[in-house]
């Protein structure tokens, strides 16, 4: 197994700055510094794609969810009481059963 992109991200190459590095594979060479642009460019473009859609996910699950929460508490009528202490009561309780 090559280990290239471990040299090319820790190297001392100073032709080209490491950012571009990260993001260009192996086959395009520092004789070519536009190719070498534009790839990076075209990587950095689907990262920040992906990290759209990873976001946009995470917001999209987060709001159903909430709708959820809506409808069991506004629709069902259910009443959802969260008490900290009840938990550390309970988990204190436990605790000393365990111990016994």
């Amino acid at each position: 197994m090559s280990f290239d992109f471990l040299r090319r991200i820790v190297g001392s190459n100073a032709s080209a700055p490491k950012v571009l590095q990260l993001f260009t594979p192996n086959v395009v060479g520092p004789d070519r510094p536009g190719t070498r642009l534009v790839l990076a460019g075209v990587t950095a473009v689907g990262l920040m794609v992906a990290g759209a859609v990873a976001l946009s996910s995470l917001l999209s699950l987060l709001g159903a969810l909430f709708g959820i929460y809506l409808l069991l508490t506004q629709v069902l009528g259910l009443e959802l009481d969260v008490d900290p202490a009840a938990f550390v009561a309970e988990a204190q309780r436990y605790a000393a059963q365990a111990r016994n």
